[in-house]
């Protein structure tokens, strides 16, 4: 079920933001430059690794960290993409061909992998978005710890339903700036959706 749903819905997402992937391409080879791709070696099923692509934000320079908060290479334009994640358009081809799902942890850069102790977020596919990535939403800051915790999480409840609570959960904050409360201060929790979003709840 929930490949088909992931087939079905990114040929409709693909088909309708074409012209969005074009521009958002045409703006990263105006201002940002060449090559429009930034392509990056991923970790993910079952440990498998794959070149994941996004359409480039910062300008060519040399790589002195991490790569995401090297913001001295940021024009307006590469700022624009980022924040409306058409960067992130390419995607919905990954999710297409089967290397990522719309819900599951994000694919780990390799250089990433050591800073995280437990390989179980390898059992599902990467996601476009997840519970790490609502919680990223709501607070705008996600320390590894808990990301991990939240991969695991989502892991052990993973279902079709369950996914198509954190995909609305998702659009509902980030496209109608709706708060989602996560506590993340409980163990032995489960998640549960409600009106307002997520929340822990002990069993």
């Amino acid at each position: 079920m929930i490949r088909w749903f992931d087939i079905t819905v990114s040929l409709i997402a693909i088909f309708f933001t074409v012209p969005l992937f074009m521009v958002s391409l045409c703006l990263s080879m105006c201002f940002i430059g060449f090559p429009p791709f930034y392509v990056s070696k991923r970790r993910g099923y079952m440990g498998r690794d794959f070149n994941h692509v996004k359409i480039r934000t910062m300008l060519p320079g040399p790589q002195i960290g991490r790569v995401f908060f090297e913001l001295n290479r940021i024009n307006r334009v590469g700022w624009f993409l980022r924040i409306s994640h058409l960067d992130e358009l390419p995607d919905l081809f990954h999710i297409l061909v089967g290397q990522m799902s719309f819900v599951g942890p994000r694919p780990l850069m390799l250089q990433a992998l050591e800073a995280h102790k437990t390989k179980i977020r390898e059992n599902v596919k990467p996601g476009w978005t997840g519970l790490a990535q609502v919680q990223l939403l709501k607070k705008g800051v996600l320390s590894k710890e808990l990301q991990e915790r939240l991969d695991i999480i989502y892991v052990e409840k993973r279902s079709f339903v369950y996914n198509l609570r954190i995909i609305f959960a998702t659009f509902r904050y980030a496209v109608l700036g709706k708060k989602i409360d996560i506590n993340p201060n409980t163990t032995n929790a489960r998640i549960q959706f409600q009106k307002n979003g997520f929340k822990y709840h002990k069993k």
